[in-house]
């Protein structure tokens, strides 16, 4: 103990070290990573993937783009997952070369040209499971002396997910990157909380894990149109299409993922206003988000020009575990995101990007009254 109040004496960086190797609880610190979409990473989330069936040639789809900008190959896996019951896709694993990048269809899983991707590399097909919405998650792995598809270290993989919704209507976004903490070394195995090799990816920004998942998020909007099937809209208003996904997930045993999701709404005086909105899995359109804001919010009334000052407000996410959501108790899982916004009618042009990280990182999920309960993690 003397040894370690010295050592903490000597700088306030030892003090923060120091406080982890003397304690048998996990801590995260004051400072955790926490993911973003500018940065390069070893996990990439694309909350938003939208396709239409195969029998229509034309119609929705995703093309996501995927690279590696370090001089060395790398074997990764991708997985989709829908909203039906939480259901999740196979794992498809391939290899990226150094410095390569791929694009794919997310319906077809070929590329850009209709052809297959490069010899080796099979994009994950996407599972039509009764659902054309979905996400796609990818990270960086190896083999470990029988153990297929282990999580490592490699933050040099980075992704955009453009969607074809119709002529006028493609727009783009990044993916979410989840960098490795600098306590492992590149291309080293990430380890749970056991310290074993393992297929449990925790998501908690220390210098050991992955980052952090963010604690809210932050969107800018226009006025909300009241109806969305409008011949045309308003010269101030848009459909503002908001996606959240729990960035908890677990597709080996399931798993209650019922969150309650606060809104705060700014308009261009600071007026603010306060609603909510739940999300699960098993709701067709709740876990994912990607109806107007008028759908699912408690008040919705409160997004549109009627009760704003000026032709644009800010919005902001916060997961928050008190309540219930479907009859079920709601826990504080963090959330990803995406916004698009349709202008001048539902044939009109379309833009869209990541909602931004607002907060501090969430490393653990919270009970009904706000206690960490456990870890952020995702498992496969």
């Amino acid at each position: 103990m003397k040894k370690c109040m010295l050592i903490a004496l000597i700088t306030v960086f030892a003090l923060v070290s120091v406080g982890a190797l003397c304690s048998a609880q996990p801590t995260y610190g004051s400072r955790i990573g926490v993911t973003n979409t500018s940065k390069k990473g070893s996990l990439l989330i694309f909350p938003l993937v939208k396709v239409s069936p195969l029998s229509e040639e034309d119609g929705n789809d995703t093309i996501i783009t995927i690279s590696n900008d370090y001089p060395g190959l790398v074997r990764m896996v991708c997985r989709y997952s829908v909203p039906d019951e939480c259901y999740c896709g196979t794992v498809q694993s391939f290899t990226l070369t150094a410095n390569q990048s791929i694009a794919f269809s997310a319906k077809t899983h070929l590329d850009l040209d209709g052809n297959p991707l490069p010899k080796g590399i099979g994009a994950p097909a996407f599972p039509f499971n009764s659902e054309f919405t979905g996400e796609l998650r990818c990270w960086a792995v190896k083999n470990n002396n029988g153990q297929e598809n282990m999580p490592i270290s490699w933050n040099h993989l980075s992704g955009t997910a453009t969607l074809l919704e119709g002529e006028n209507q493609t727009w783009q976004y990044s993916a979410w990157r989840f960098a490795v903490g600098y306590g492992v070394k590149h291309g080293d195995f990430v380890l749970d909380a056991l310290g074993s090799i393992s297929k449990t990816i925790r998501l908690t920004g220390s210098p050991t894990t992955y980052d952090a998942c963010p604690s809210s998020l932050i969107f800018n909007y226009i006025p909300q149109v009241q109806n969305p099937e409008a011949e045309s809209y308003g010269d101030n208003e848009t459909e503002n299409r908001l996606t959240l996904v729990p960035c908890k997930q677990d597709c080996v045993e399931g798993g209650d993922t019922t969150v309650r999701v606060k809104f705060m709404r700014y308009d261009e005086n600071e007026n603010d206003r306060e609603t909510a909105a739940c999300i699960d899995c098993s709701d067709n359109a709740s876990a994912y988000y990607d109806k107007s804001l008028t759908t699912k919010v408690e008040q919705p009334e409160w997004f549109t020009s009627e009760t704003m000052v000026g032709p644009s407000g800010m919005g902001i996410v916060y997961n928050f575990p008190t309540g219930t959501c479907f009859e079920r108790p709601t826990y504080g899982i963090p959330l990803l995101g995406v916004i698009s916004n349709k202008f001048s009618s539902p044939e009109g042009p379309i833009a869209g990007d990541t909602l931004t990280v607002h907060g501090r990182g969430q490393p653990e999920v919270l009970d009904s009254s706000g206690t960490a309960i456990n870890e952020v993690v995702m498992t496969y």
